[in-house]
């Protein structure tokens, strides 16, 4: 199950922002060093809930709990926004719910989206606030007409707050949200001013009260420290900007990142017909040439396929790339389907001979599901393969390892004063602080070898010690009393040595 999977050197990190805030009921704002603060606000009460309260009792898989959510949420928001831009298109309301069951079975099924539904980064969450501002956009101009069947849930005005709030939202996960914006601002820009002179102008100030306030609450910590507000927007851009081109002095790592632009096709649709998205890229190519061919375009599958391509582009040509990054692309790619699907259909209304033939389509969304499903089974059999894209910069299951022998080792000294120093490269060091998370106030933290000399030089004498393999055969110089040693992988190629 994708829930026991090592957990990544971003999730132990973001865990244990998660604990600080438990503990202190405080959450401070570092652009350099973490994205916004949605991710953590959200992880917190389903940890209270279940009686976690501290960074030692926090649990991985309520942690992981919390993306899966919001996993559902994105799907919610993408089958109700499709539902009803769809419902009633063309000659047949049949088309209405099947373009929205299409999204929902290619988007759900797909392995990046089921990958990173357990992963704990901000990448889900920024993907369900992005389907709600489509929801409250759409929902908003339905409600402008009475909405259907002359009912309609809420006012414009309350729908223009929210799609202010889920922007705002969107913001406060993840700093390359105005990536997604600036792509749906090229993408909605045909539509320009007939899309804007349906926003009525009593209701324009909704949208941005809604996102200044929560944006402000949230990166202020709920009026805690109004620093992270400043932080936001204008150290964050200085910072983004710096790790966009991969200035490690930006972002620790950040030089690690950088790929050749084609990178991200590659990794959608170039690893293999096991990870592959290409099924769904054939599917919008197949209902992107007959929407051609019939001359007319359905404005969601137009607005999907700019999105898509535009966001592609943008990621495309910035040096630093991750993989987890392509799902807000993979997310385009199967609203732009969905619009084929529509397209595909209304294509098989319009020829006699192929009317009866409309529940192909279906089959073949069917099929491709079933595909993708069967595809996200081996990810589950064996979430910690290398074979797996989207496994990217991870820990090797072995730090799980290392961190139960120091267990052994201090419970076996059953000393208030046992500790144990570790003195890893940053860029090695987690995740083995998640898993040694029981043993945080008797472990010392160090990036290099000479801090252990110090250590040896005041007459410390650590239970245990942890060192790159490479600094192995310094160790017991140092401190004799140590007999026994083991090594382990902390990372794919790089191991290292424990001795107690």
């Amino acid at each position: 199950m994708l829930f026991n999977r090592t957990f990544h050197p971003d999730e132990a990190n973001q865990a244990f922002t998660v604990g600080r805030l438990l503990e202190t009921g405080h959450y401070t704002y570092r652009p350099d060093d973490h994205h916004g603060p949605t991710l953590y606000y959200a992880a917190a009460p389903l940890q209270k809930l279940f009686g976690h309260n501290s960074t030692q009792t926090l649990d991985g898989t309520l942690l992981r709990c919390t993306p899966l959510l919001f996993a559902v949420l994105a799907l919610v928001f993408g089958f109700l926004s499709l539902k009803s831009l769809f419902c009633g298109h063309g000659k047949s309301t049949w088309r209405g719910p099947f373009p929205a069951l299409a999204f929902v079975l290619l988007l759900a099924s797909a392995p990046i989206f089921v990958f990173f539904a357990t992963d704990f980064i901000q990448e889900m969450l920024l993907s369900a606030f992005l389907l709600g501002m489509l929801f409250t956009a759409v929902s908003y101009l339905k409600s402008l007409d009475g909405g259907e069947d002359g009912k309609r849930l809420l006012k414009p005005g309350s729908w223009m707050l929210l799609f202010g709030v889920s922007a705002g939202l969107a913001f406060a996960t993840k700093e390359t949200s105005v990536l997604s914006f600036a792509a749906a601002a090229v993408a909605l820009a045909p539509f320009g001013r007939s899309l804007l002179g349906q926003v009525r102008t009593k209701d324009r100030p909704f949208v941005f009260f809604g996102f200044g306030l929560t944006v402000v609450l949230l990166f202020s910590s709920f009026g805690q420290d109004f620093d992270g507000v400043y932080n936001a927007f204008i150290r964050a851009p200085l910072a983004y900007f710096g790790r966009a081109n991969g200035d490690s002095s930006a972002s620790t790592g950040a030089a690690w990142h950088v790929h050749p632009w084609w990178m991200y096709a590659k990794w959608m649709f170039l690893t293999g017909k096991t990870w592959s998205l290409s099924s769904l890229l054939m599917l919008t190519t197949v209902g992107f040439l007959s929407a051609l061919k019939m001359g007319r375009f359905h404005p969601l599958f137009s607005f999907a396929l700019r999105y898509t391509l535009v966001l592609f582009a943008i990621y495309s040509l910035i040096p630093y790339k991750t993989p987890w990054c392509a799902l807000q692309i993979a997310v385009g790619l199967a609203l732009a389907a969905a619009g084929a699907c529509q397209a595909l259909a209304e294509d098989f209304s319009r020829r006699t001979a192929l009317r009866g033939f409309s529940f192909v389509i279906c089959l073949w969304v069917l099929g491709l599901a079933t595909l993708q499903v069967l595809c996200s089974a081996k990810m589950l059999r064996d979430p910690d393969s290398r074979e797996i894209p989207y496994n990217y910069a991870a820990a090797h299951p072995e730090v799980r390892e290392l961190a139960a022998c120091v267990h052994t080792a201090l419970s076996a000294k059953n000393a208030p004063t046992a500790f144990a120093a570790v003195a890893l490269p940053a860029c090695d060091t987690w995740p083995f602080p998640w898993y040694n998370r029981a043993h945080e106030h008797q472990t010392g933290y160090w990036t290099d070898f000479e801090a252990l000399k110090q250590v040896a030089a005041s007459g410390a004498k650590p239970a245990v010690v942890i060192v790159p393999m490479t600094e192995g055969h310094l160790v017991q110089p140092l401190f004799p009393h140590l007999k026994h040693t083991k090594r382990y992988f902390i990372r794919p190629g790089v191991r290292a040595r424990i001795f107690w």
